[in-house]
């Protein structure tokens, strides 16, 4: 082979291999990206843009993979940072690839507008975890969320030895069924290539037992239970962090990728504002609420270092309310004590559940997300969202950074369309009646709906009755509250998620998302069957989807962007009392949709107050402070901030507003005339 030739020849091996370094300009979104051609693509971005585009490397994964995260905007080449951040993380799970290319066609898209860069910075992640993302691309297919961290998940001598195999050789790693006397699962009567749970309640009894496909490769009697990976990225964070779980590390943050971006944030305080792409929405459904947390707010005992300064007995308990009148009178006049305020101030614990002042601008995005959605035309019933997972990246930046943070999926199956009577009361049909007019349905059909909606047990009709004439609930929360409840099995018994992926798959992809079940001579197990769901077939639709799922949904990041906490100063006004004493006044106002900060960050007090300063000279401040600190400010509100100041002469003199978050504001005021 001649020299000219080697570099043809490279060019059609990497091709092959599909790692070609894509232009920024040639980058299209007609097939999925492994996780190196992401993080290439990332950094010709930001070759292609070196004005206003940086590209960083946080870490590198455990399987050698390059953790890029691409900065976006007019302070990239600079350290000190002014203007505030969006942060974007996409596929942290690293087993939704429609995420990734979200997160990719995000990048993409604020390179080549300047209106959406101009006055903030972007920081996308667009592939958190490559170790598990490569696994989409690799054979026998498999979907694992844990990076490539050898672990010993089962305690032996050694590390990755029993991990799934493919027995039937057709690529893919689905399930085996092996029928045993002690089988607790059976075949849905009505769809026979479904399983579900043996009820004995229904004198139903199991005849199978369900493997990950694959073989004893360490002898000990078990089936798969030590494969290759390590740690589940999407739940390595902080907060509700599980430290037994199969998949989790030994701390939070212990793997290069998530210290690294645990690091990232504490570096980058001018972030306001978090996305996670990922299998959750925030955008449809608000944090989910119902965790129990570990402190009894009816019963709380008040520390004795503490009780003294709001004559509180140290020797009794109280209840939150009581507290919360007792701090009252302590209080700087305006400042509002909050149940949050409270809870942070005895130490209450780690707060579990979204605090109510948030969830009120969740629901109102959530509105306006649906109308979004309808406008796109991707607003057809589909399946909902998984739910937010205790560890995530999503929970941590709203518990514990303070910051609006929003999960964002892409596509779930469409639900099976099956007739209902045209009267049916459904969760949206309630959400619409007054209690009254609810109530005035009877207790025989407010129990069918409540059983048809797979309320629990104990949740009886007479006592919801009761509720809502006492005013303990509405029938808005109540619709909140079926919306969020798992879907009942069909009358055969079929998981609703199940069946509507096998529908889609027969419909949709000529059944290729699901495999027959075949019998297989097993060498241990003898007699079994190999079949199931395909993997990955729940989350990711085929590659000729993926441009008109993300443009028409991704977009929406833009929409809540243009809502984040602003602040300015919207007036000032300066009143001669004479003698050269002078009232200055000003009013600092969010001209956002979103709080500053949120209650979460105002109880965990992590994002700073807004600085307010005088700056100029020739005059003394000799009522107010040379630093006022404004702790928050309420979307579309204002707080007020007042000096006395000495002029011996006319002067001018600056008003500051300074933040990391929220932009900030400056405003000139003449004192006596000065010109």
């Amino acid at each position: 082979m001649t020299l000219r030739r080697i570099p043809v020849v490279l060019a059609v091996v990497l091709a092959c291999s599909g790692l070609v370094h894509l232009a920024a300009a040639d980058l299209a979104f007609d097939r999925y990206h492994r996780p190196e051609e992401i993080a290439a693509a990332l950094q010709e971005l930001a070759k292609a843009n070196p004005s206003f585009a940086r590209a960083h490397v946080l870490a590198k994964s455990p399987g050698g993979r390059d953790l890029v995260l691409l900065e976006i905007g007019p302070e990239a080449a600079k350290t000190a940072k002014t203007l505030p951040a969006v942060f974007v993380a996409a596929d942290m799970d690293g087993a939704a690839p429609l995420a990734a290319e979200a997160g990719l066609w995000l990048a993409k898209s604020i390179c080549a507008r300047a209106d959406l860069r101009a006055d903030r910075t972007w920081y996308i992640l667009a592939c958190g975890n490559p170790d598990a993302a490569s696994l989409y691309f690799a054979k026998p297919l498999r979907r694992d969320t844990r990076n490539g961290r050898p672990m010993n998940d089962d305690q032996d001598d050694a590390a990755d030895e029993d991990g799934p195999d493919d027995l039937d050789g057709d690529g893919l790693i689905t399930q085996m069924r092996v029928k045993e006397p002690v089988g607790t699962w059976m075949s849905v009567g009505a769809e026979p290539r479904l399983m579900k749970k043996a009820d004995g309640t229904k004198g139903e009894t199991g005849v199978w037992t369900l493997y990950t496909e694959g073989l004893d490769n360490d002898r000990d009697g078990q089936y798969n239970e030590d494969g290759p990976g390590g740690v589940s990225l999407g739940t390595a964070f902080p907060h509700l962090y599980k430290y037994h779980a199969p998949d989790a590390g030994p701390w939070p943050g212990s793997e290069p990728e998530t210290y690294a971006l645990l690091k990232f944030f504490d570096a980058h305080r001018e972030i306001g504002l978090a996305f996670v792409f990922g299998e959750s929405n925030f955008c449809l459904n608000p944090p989910r609420a119902g965790r129990k947390g570990d402190a009894d707010l009816s019963q709380i005992k008040v520390p004795e270092r503490l009780a003294g300064y709001i004559n509180a007995d140290p020797t009794r308990t109280y209840a939150l309310a009581e507290i919360i009148e007792m701090v009252k009178p302590l209080m700087p006049p305006g400042m509002e004590v909050t149940e949050s305020l409270i809870a942070g101030f005895l130490d209450l614990g780690a707060a579990v559940n979204p605090l109510e002042d948030d969830l009120k601008f969740y629901k109102e995005l959530a509105g306006k997300y649906a109308e979004f959605l309808k406008a796109a035309k991707l607003d057809g019933k589909r399946l909902e969202p998984a739910g937010d997972k205790d560890g995530s990246l999503e929970l941590y930046a709203y518990y514990q950074l303070g910051l609006p943070s929003f999960a964002l999926d892409f596509w779930t199956p469409p639900e099976v369309k099956e007739e209902k009577p045209a009267d049916e009361l459904t969760p949206e049909k309630l959400e619409k009646m007054t209690n009254d007019e609810f109530i005035a349905l009877g207790e025989e059909k407010i129990g069918a709906f409540l059983k048809a909606s797979g309320a629990p047990d104990g949740f009886k009709a007479k006592q919801v009755i009761e509720a809502l004439k006492g005013g303990m609930m509405d029938t808005k929360k109540m619709a909140e509250m079926m919306k969020q409840m798992p879907k009942k099995p069909d009358e055969g018994g079929a998981d609703t998620k199940e069946k509507a992926l096998l529908a889609w798959s027969d419909k949709e992809l000529g059944g290729k998302g699901f495999v027959p079940w075949k019998p297989f001579k097993h060498p241990t197990l003898g007699d079994v069957e190999i079949g199931g769901f395909v993997p990955y077939a729940a989350t990711t639709p085929p590659a000729g989807m993926i441009e008109g799922l993300v443009r028409g949904q991704a977009p929406w990041v833009f929409e809540v962007a243009g809502k984040m906490a602003r602040i300015r100063i919207a007036d000032a006004k300066v009143t001669n009392l004479g003698g050269g004493v002078y009232e200055v006044k000003a009013w600092i106002e969010n001209t956002g949709d979103l709080p500053y900060p949120t209650a979460m960050g105002a109880r965990n007090q992590r994002i700073p107050p807004v600085v307010v300063t005088l700056r100029g000279e020739g005059f003394e401040i000799a009522q107010g402070r040379k630093r006022s600190l404004v702790q928050a400010v309420p979307a579309r509100g204002a707080q007020a901030v007042t000096w006395i100041v000495r002029a011996a002469k006319p002067v001018k003199i600056e008003i500051n507003a300074e933040t990391r978050t929220a932009w900030g504001d400056a405003r000139a005021v003449d004192l006596g005339g000065a010109k």
